[in-house]
């Protein structure tokens, strides 16, 4: 990836050859959100921030990302907008025009993964079941999973449930418990919340640095502790796996007691685009007779639009992505995400749409 002043020169030169295939844009049709123009927001933005003149307006475009990173497909010179105006977003706290919609961010999030945390320790069994040094580390997420709000407790019960039943069939599974540190803090870092951010990986690192692997179930999690981590100088001491990467070398060991007929499948950013990580694909496959892609896996991956916090700073915008993800999808087959907070999003455009974890949960 080039570096930020010579992505910022050959973007402004370029008469917007990737915005067909930006997800924001397409949502919106308005020719300020492409990634070109959004680009040009962030050199504004920094010109001004020199001479202290910066302003909300400037900063405004930086907020309408996701982070999916199909501007880099489509880019000739490698150029990763995303990424560049994700952390373009630093200036604007630093400038002090920050989206308000973030405001004292780091006290909800860290209060929400308190609140988590105490959640989970409050239930005995959940409670007895804290992972244990040498022991893979299950991070339930402290987002909610369904409209009617079931969250990191749902969710811990059914991740110990499903490896509970891997387990009565492969004894080489190794042991595992839940880790309560509440969240991996993608929130801090999409808001451009360095020092916050640093500080909260740094907190996470240290919890779980004695053990084996850590597991999560949520995609943008998974791209935050395998590559942002290290990004920001607090690599991991334990290896980092999604779910389906950790269960899918026990496919064959599946207890399933009932295939469903056919599913779509949604495909998340994060984990397709991002990691070419099909591992969610591959044991949906396990799991149906039939599976079909909403679009297809790796770097057409359409982003359901959730993830760089648009949900909180343009909720309708990133309603109207979820609408265009699920336009062409047929409602009397079950959709399935590989991640719970996309499966959250999507049902916003009415189709209900379920993760991973709940179909295994089921079939087994």
């Amino acid at each position: 990836m080039p570096d930020l002043s010579t992505s910022l020169q050959l973007c402004s030169l370029c008469p917007k050859l990737c915005s067909h295939v930006c997800p924001v844009y397409r949502a919106s049709a308005c020719e300020t959100l492409t990634p070109q123009a959004k680009m040009s927001s962030l050199l504004s933005l920094r010109l001004a921030g020199a001479e202290h003149q910066a302003t909300e307006a400037q900063a405004l475009p930086l907020y309408a990302c996701t982070g999916c990173g199909a501007c880099a497909t489509a880019c000739l010179h490698k150029i990763e907008p995303a990424q560049h105006l994700i952390r373009g977003r630093t200036t604007a706290e630093r400038a002090e025009v920050g989206h308000p919609a973030l405001h004292e961010l780091p006290e909800r999030v860290f209060q929400r993964a308190q609140e988590a945390s105490r959640a989970i320790l409050r239930d005995p069994m959940l409670a007895a079941r804290v992972a244990q040094p040498g022991e893979i580390g299950l991070l339930p997420s402290c987002l909610p999973r369904r409209e009617h709000g079931e969250g990191p407790v749902a969710e811990a019960k059914q991740l110990l449930s499903v490896l509970d039943r891997v387990r009565e069939h492969r004894s080489d599974l190794p042991g595992y418990g839940l880790v309560t540190v509440g969240s991996a803090g993608y929130a801090l870092y999409a808001a451009g919340l360095e020092e916050s951010f640093r500080l909260y990986a740094e907190s996470l690192a240290h919890k779980v640095a004695g053990l084996s692997m850590l597991v999560t179930t949520c995609s943008a999690c998974t791209y935050l502790l395998k590559v942002v981590y290290p990004q920001h100088g607090v690599p991991l001491a334990p290896k980092v796996l999604h779910l389906s990467e950790l269960l899918l070398q026990y496919a064959s060991s599946l207890p399933i007691q009932r295939k469903l007929p056919r599913v779509s499948y949604h495909s998340p950013c994060h984990l397709s685009r991002r990691l070419k990580i099909d591992a969610p694909r591959q044991l949906l496959s396990r799991l149906a007779e039939q599976v079909d892609d909403i679009s297809p896996c790796g770097d057409e991956s359409l982003c359901c639009g959730a993830g760089g916090l648009l949900p909180n700073t343009d909720p309708q915008l990133a309603a109207a992505m979820a609408h265009e993800a699920m336009a062409t999808v047929d409602e009397s087959i079950p959709t399935v995400s590989g991640c719970p907070t996309c499966g959250y999003h999507l049902t916003k455009s009415g189709h209900p749409t379920r993760d991973l974890l709940d179909l295994l949960a089921e079939a087994m």
